[in-house]
């Protein structure tokens, strides 16, 4: 266990055997804290689990040894709500082309997967992934801290051409709040520029160019009518501070491509429908266009 913040539970499983506590002195983001546990781990299998979540008994063996079959680079529980355990918080996480993402099949019945199946991106709730090719895709990215770090290294074992699975058999219940984090919108936008310019090729950023921009700009909207407007610009800012760690980090990311575009392209949904979300009509109303916009520009991929 890794103490990015103490409380009652830690103080508990220091006491229990077989369990080590690491303890880095300050809350150093889910990002770094999972590394800083990686480190120390001596497993074939990392499983990473969320402090908010509760474990169906045998999840973990389960996931562990989907994760170890050949071919693939992550596996994921069936994450269901710890409140609504009947209900689905996540059966694989959902990538739009503009870099937004969110949480798959969100309030759809536990029932509707039953089988493992390919995702877009796991949930870093309840993540499995091989020791050996966790360091070698270099871990989680400390610099995001929290929010898409599980979703950059799954796209880093897709670059590598590794399947993202889902495995329904292993149970894990989520406390999940969306907007439990007072932080979230800043460190989603940042984090959602960071994965954009860093994992995309330059032929897909062309490719996508006008989606990006007027992603931007509604966001930007969005932001001053809800009254984040300045956590969207802490974002920008962010960016342009770290520009040259940012170019670095894409060339780290790019150096392991093994698949081309096209293999990549076919996770990237252009329809933004999040469950646990309000989409604001203009959206839905935008859908059909940006697909119709997504089919054609895929051919120049």
């Amino acid at each position: 266990m890794v103490d990015n913040g103490s409380g009652a539970e830690l103080d508990a499983a220091r006491e229990l055997p077989g369990v080590r506590v690491v303890e880095p002195g300050r809350n150093v983001g889910f990002a770094a804290g999972c590394n800083l546990g990686a480190e120390v781990a001596r497993g074939d299998v990392l499983v990473f689990l969320n402090p908010d979540t509760v474990v169906a008994p045998g999840a973990v063996a389960v996931l562990a040894e989907r994760a170890a079959e050949p071919g693939v680079g992550m596996a994921m529980a069936r994450l269901r709500l710890l409140d609504r355990p009947d209900v689905l918080n996540s059966a694989g996480n959902v990538l739009h082309v503009s870099g937004i993402a969110w949480a798959g099949r969100y309030g759809e019945p536990v029932e509707s997967v039953t089988e493992p199946a390919e995702v877009p991106y796991a949930s870093g709730a309840a993540l499995a992934i091989r020791r050996a090719l966790f360091h070698e895709l270099g871990g989680f990215t400390d610099e995001l801290f929290m929010y898409q770090e599980d979703l950059e290294l799954c796209w880093k074992a897709r670059l590598r051409g590794l399947r993202v699975v889902v495995e329904p058999s292993a149970d894990v219940f989520h406390d999940y709040r969306y907007d439990r984090n007072p932080q979230k919108r800043y460190l989603l936008e940042r984090n959602r520029l960071v994965f954009v310019v860093s994992a995309f090729s330059g032929r897909l950023l062309a490719v996508l160019s006008p989606v990006l921009l007027a992603a931007e700009l509604s966001l930007a909207a969005l932001a001053l009518r809800q009254g984040w407007l300045r956590d969207k610009a802490r974002g920008w800012a962010w960016c342009l501070r770290h520009a040259g760690w940012l170019l670095r980090h894409r060339r780290e990311t790019q150096r392991l491509r093994r698949v081309p575009d096209r293999e990549l392209t076919r996770w990237l949904t252009p329809v933004l429908d999040p469950a646990m979300l309000e989409v604001p009509g203009a959206v839905r109303l935008l859908n059909p266009l940006l697909s119709a916009y997504w089919s054609l520009a895929r051919r120049l991929v």
